[in-house]
């Protein structure tokens, strides 16, 4: 049967219980806004019960346990939203400093320098005779190739500051990874009389959640508590072990930037699969958006510069040239045939010819150089000018062409049919062939009455404006994508790709918004801190504990009566 003293037993209990939970819900309270604290419950269970001859007579509580609430398919589809808005929203940052760097629609813009280039061409070619038009035109060259400088530079500023920042989360990652693995460790050792270790877990949550933002993973937990990483099918978390991620120097992703970082395992430089998060937006910024950018801007500074190269290279300025004149591109070999040079501009069957004339003006020889690319090498062609009675030709150590005249005597070229002047940039207005390198000829800077405006080969006719006429119906042209688009219609259509990808990247970052706005409200019903829930249960347990005291004080009474009567 029970006893007085089995009542103060069944009190104690009760109040030892009413205290863990008072404990606990005052935990939930002082951490209502620790960031990634999961409530925690006290788990109550009855004791074993004492059996007697008239039944089963119980013996109080006891605690079971103290477990947090959290859902763990919810973590799961966090994390997996959180990599793509990490993703998203990186993406977004730069492509707003790439938008600003094309200034459109404003004055500034490439747009707007192309417009008045080609409106200072027709003003040349309107009136060729007149120095001020030259100058004109040769100041709004500079500013278009400036223009173009500044576009690629700024681009290459983009291309350093992401592939600084894939270093700097490469390092973020590695602290993240080895955290987890103490936090493995604490919890294993924690758990090992199987009691949860509900804070410790609650902390390397948040390390993964961090993680999940700047690389796409997917967790499993072991028996012991421990959880095991997954990167793009490589465990990069085992228990207390982590593969730390390293930045080496890649100079195939872009041989023009040998500075490039690629990510590696540091433990067997094995290329590490980066399928999502900041660190996939970072790469594909600065792989895909920045790559795609910068080489529709040099084909497109490719197309301008040939087209007029073309043209001015075999047309006549007021001036011929009188003093040795060379070429702005140069052949790595003068043995080979020059279709074997990769040069920058394609060579074909036909000739170009040299006029040369005497102190007077007249025409003194007309050289024609026929030009085979499969046969002739840049040696050939120098032996072929050789050949003149008035001109000269080598080639410097560098690979570059050198033209001179007898003292006495000036020259120029035209009818060109092979592109043997355009290839070898021989008389060009531009210099270079990419947004980075484009430049107006410096003789033509010096002296603008070099400027090609007629081709005809009687000096007299100052008046001539054939040359400048070409150039400037090149506006109109279609030299681009297959000869279906101008100049300004290319370049308009980057700057719409670029806004449509701003746009489109911007709406999917709204919708992951969205999403980690609900997850989050989710996982914040189902873990969070509700502070009117948590006093409730603070009054609840007090009343509990205050009930329990008091079986104590009437078992007490009880107990002294019984003393009183012995």
């Amino acid at each position: 049967m029970g006893t007085l003293f089995s009542a103060l037993d069944i009190a104690r209990s009760g109040m030892l219980v009413a205290q863990v939970q008072l404990d606990v819900t005052g935990h939930n309270i002082a951490n209502a806004n620790t960031e990634g604290y999961s409530r925690q419950r006290v788990d109550v269970t009855t004791q074993m019960p004492n059996y007697r001859p008239y039944g089963v007579v119980g013996r109080g509580p006891a605690v079971a346990g103290i477990n947090r609430i959290r859902e763990t398919f919810l973590d799961s589809i966090y994390r997996q939203q959180y990599s793509a808005f990490g993703r998203c929203e990186n993406i977004a940052t730069y492509f707003t400093r790439i938008e600003d760097i094309f200034q459109e629609p404003g004055e500034n813009g490439f747009s707007s320098r192309l417009a008045r280039f080609f409106d200072a061409l027709q003003d040349f070619a309107g009136n060729v005779e007149q120095d001020s038009v030259r100058v004109s035109l040769v100041t709004e060259g500079v500013a278009l190739a400036n223009s173009l400088n500044e576009l690629a530079r700024q681009i290459y500023l983009i291309e350093s500051d992401v592939n600084e920042e894939i270093r700097t989360n490469i390092e973020q990652i590695n602290s993240l990874l080895k955290r987890i693995a103490e936090y493995n460790r604490n919890i294993r050792d924690s758990e090992i009389s199987g009691k949860k270790a509900n804070d410790l877990r609650d902390g390397r949550d948040l390390l993964l959640d961090q993680l999940s933002k700047i690389i796409s993973i997917s967790t499993r937990e072991r028996d012991d508590g421990q959880v095991d990483v997954i990167l793009g099918g490589v465990e990069i978390v085992g228990g207390t072990r982590y593969r730390a991620l390293k930045a080496v120097v890649d100079n195939s992703i872009d041989p023009s930037r040998p500075d490039f970082l690629s990510v590696v395992f540091e433990d067997n430089n094995e290329k590490a699969i980066i399928p999502d998060g900041t660190l996939a937006g970072m790469l594909r910024v600065r792989d895909n958006y920045l790559r795609e950018i910068k080489q529709q801007l040099d084909e497109l500074t490719k197309a301008i510069v040939g087209a007029i190269n073309s043209i001015h290279s075999q047309g006549r300025g007021l001036e011929l040239y009188s003093t040795t004149l060379a070429s702005y591109i140069s052949a790595s070999s003068s043995t080979i045939p020059l279709s074997n040079l990769n040069l920058p501009f394609d060579i074909n069957n036909g000739s170009f010819q040299i006029l040369v004339y005497d102190s007077l003006g007249n025409l003194a020889e007309t050289l024609t150089i026929s030009v085979d690319p499969n046969t002739n090498s840049l040696n050939d062609i120098t032996a072929s000018i050789n050949a003149s009675s008035y001109l000269s030709a080598s080639i410097n150590p560098q690979g570059y062409l050198s033209i001179s005249p007898n003292p006495g005597y000036s020259f120029r070229f035209a009818n060109d049919s092979s592109g043997f002047l355009n290839a070898f940039q021989l008389n060009p207005f531009f210099t270079g062939y990419t947004a980075k390198n484009i430049s107006v000829n410096p003789e033509l800077i010096r002296n603008p009455r070099l400027l090609s405006s007629g081709t005809s080969s009687n000096n007299s006719e100052t008046g001539d404006n054939t040359s400048a006429l070409a150039m400037a119906q090149l506006r109109t042209r279609k030299i681009l994508s297959n000869s279906t688009q101008t100049a300004d219609e290319f370049y308009q259509s980057l700057i719409v790709k670029v806004g449509v990808n701003a746009r489109s990247n911007l709406d999917i970052l709204e919708m992951e918004r969205n999403f980690i706005r609900d997850f989050s409200q989710r996982r914040q019903e189902v873990s969070g801190v509700n502070l009117d829930e948590e006093v409730t249960n603070l009054l609840l347990f007090q009343r509990a504990y205050e009930a329990s005291a008091r079986i104590v004080v009437v078992t007490d009474r009880m107990l002294e009566a019984l003393l009183n009567i012995i």
